[in-house]
């Protein structure tokens, strides 16, 4: 079978797992409406050069991956679908990337395994489903290391460095300048690996760098001239309260990504655990500057986000694409014989899988028996107990995807003799991801957020204002389908004197408020406001007029 044909059946095969059901569940607070709201508000305003979140400059993300998006809703229209078909296409290039970056670094085999590794793990499967900005910046970053990579090697074309800095430019314009830190790091860590000096290419690095900062001062340079230094500034000074502060109580313990790595990219994260050198002196391919490179981008990335205060599951996500090529070569090797899974190994996967199990059947497993979890005395949150007593249907069929885990995990234990045992493994998370998004993703959803998010439904399309009360979110926004003439910028009034406004001013139109149960005793007793709705651990106060 030609190499061009391999890898058209697997971009078809990408698209049959990544776009069924993307829009069977409603988008999750707080990133994912974050950005699909701003790409929305982009479509009403006509504003494509500045990023709004309530009709408010928004700071925090320069806005390549929300033009894709509004892309997408310009055509599909505003809904869970359109915002999260990009980072499908994203993972659908991943993949057809992966295939022929493993033909040309070694076999066809290897390129497959390689995409069957990245689909097969947790995580990696799951990000191709949402709407959140890091697949889409993880391939550009990943891009612009491979394209350096070539262009330090022999054959190099004198234009590969002024590739790699587009590459990496399009990262900055995607999530900010922690991209060019994380790419000319992990270039210079690996050529002095893999040269073994540390004298280093300047002038490629120089090209990358002087291309890497055109690219987005292309947007920077606009901006600034529209609007000041505004967005600058506060993008700055985002990024740095990120770095040493925890933000949005996201601090959390150094450790914290390796385990995040270790149990959601089950099982690549195991099966790349091993020696980067050959298994005999005669076998090169393990052994090879690639294989290197690939390793520095993977702990160069596990060790900044290590350090750093803020921690958040998806900052490590880019560890994702260079430890599923380790996993996928110490694949080849056990096809080709050379090497062999031992007994600790099928532990850990024995141990992870059986996690991930009980993980995902304690999901529908608590769903079928709600009155005993009700019933206990320690469960005393009101919010969550109001919240899992909303009517759900559960059966057994919301158990199957979680017995898909350890049933690929079974059947390559049983034929681990055979060169393709390590196969089922992938093949059972591939169909765990498929059928729990679809299946138990949205049941979840309901006693998450779907009280609130069916009051904010139920307005759209009404003149009249929302606002949560305490909680930060951005569902309100999206659900609601908020025009401008209901913002805060339309009425000239600050972001944080909203709230005040609405509760103590004059308004001539009807206002809601919304609060968890748990934070709403305050609010009841507020003058200008009477409960007007309570389900789901939700509480929808209405303004007295």
């Amino acid at each position: 079978m030609s190499e061009r044909l391999v890898r058209r059946l697997v971009v078809l095969a990408a698209l049959c797992i990544y776009l069924p059901f993307l829009g069977s569940v409603r988008l999750f607070d707080w990133d994912e409406i974050n950005f699909a709201e701003a790409a929305r508000e982009m479509l009403v305003t006509g504003d494509w050069l500045r990023v709004h979140v309530d009709y408010a400059p928004f700071y925090e993300k320069p806005p390549l991956f929300i033009w894709a998006q509004a892309v997408s809703m310009l055509v599909f229209g505003v809904n869970e679908f359109a915002a999260r078909l990009p980072n499908a296409i994203v993972a659908t290039i991943t993949l057809w990337l992966l295939v022929r970056l493993g033909q040309q670094v070694g076999r066809q085999r290897l390129g497959l395994l390689w995409a069957a590794a990245y689909a097969g793990s947790v995580l990696p499967t799951f990000y191709g489903h949402t709407g959140i900005i890091d697949p889409l910046f993880n391939l550009f970053m990943f891009l612009a290391v491979l394209v350096a990579y070539r262009s330090v090697g022999q054959g190099a074309s004198k234009h590969d460095a002024w590739l790699a800095g587009l590459w990496m430019g399009l990262a900055v314009l995607t999530k900010g300048p922690v991209a060019l830190g994380l790419v000319l790091l992990t270039c210079a860590i690996a050529y002095a690996w893999t040269r073994r000096t540390w004298r280093l290419p300047w002038l490629v690095a120089a090209k990358m760098t002087l291309v890497a900062t055109a690219v987005p001062a292309l947007w920077y340079g606009v901006e600034y001239a529209a609007n000041g230094p505004a967005f600058m500034e506060a993008n700055l000074a985002y990024q740095w309260r990120l770095l040493t502060m925890g933000e949005a109580g996201h601090a959390q313990p150094w450790y914290y990504h390796l385990v995040v790595v270790l149990i959601g990219c089950y099982p690549a994260s195991v099966l790349a655990f091993g020696r980067l050198t050959p298994a005999d002196a005669s076998d090169q391919s393990d052994s090879s500057d690639f294989t290197k490179w690939m390793a520095t981008l993977g702990l160069v990335v596990l060790a900044v986000f290590s350090v750093v205060t803020t921690k958040i599951v998806h900052y490590s996500s880019m560890t994702y694409l260079p430890l599923t090529f380790l996993a996928a070569l110490a694949v080849d090797r056990m096809w080709r014989g050379e090497a062999r899974m031992g007994v600790a190994r099928w532990l850990l996967l024995g141990v992870l899988c059986l996690v991930l199990t009980a993980a995902a059947l304690a999901v529908p497993l608590i769903g079928n028996n709600m009155d005993w979890l009700v019933a206990q005395p320690t469960f005393r949150d009101v919010y969550l107990r109001e919240a899992v007593q909303q009517p759900v249907w559960w059966s057994w069929i919301h158990y199957i995807p979680a017995l898909l885990l350890p049933l690929g995990y079974v059947v390559g234990l049983v034929f681990r003799k055979r060169p393709w045992h390590v196969l089922p493994l992938f093949g059972g998370v591939l169909l765990f991801s498929m059928t729990f998004l679809p299946l138990v993703a949205p049941n979840i959803e309901r006693y998450t957020q779907g009280a609130a998010l069916d009051v904010y439904e139920s307005l759209q399309g009404r003149v009249a204002y929302v606002k949560p009360l305490t909680m930060k979110s951005y569902a309100h926004l999206f659900y609601t389908q908020k025009p401008y003439e209901l913002s805060a910028a339309a009425h000239g009034v600050e972001a944080d004197a909203w709230e005040p406004f609405l509760l103590d001013s004059m308004v001539r139109v009807p206002t809601y408020f919304v609060a968890k149960v748990n934070d709403a005793g305050p609010w009841m007793e507020h003058p200008n406001l009477r409960v007007r709705h309570r389900h789901g651990g939700i509480v929808v106060f209405e303004r007295r007029r």
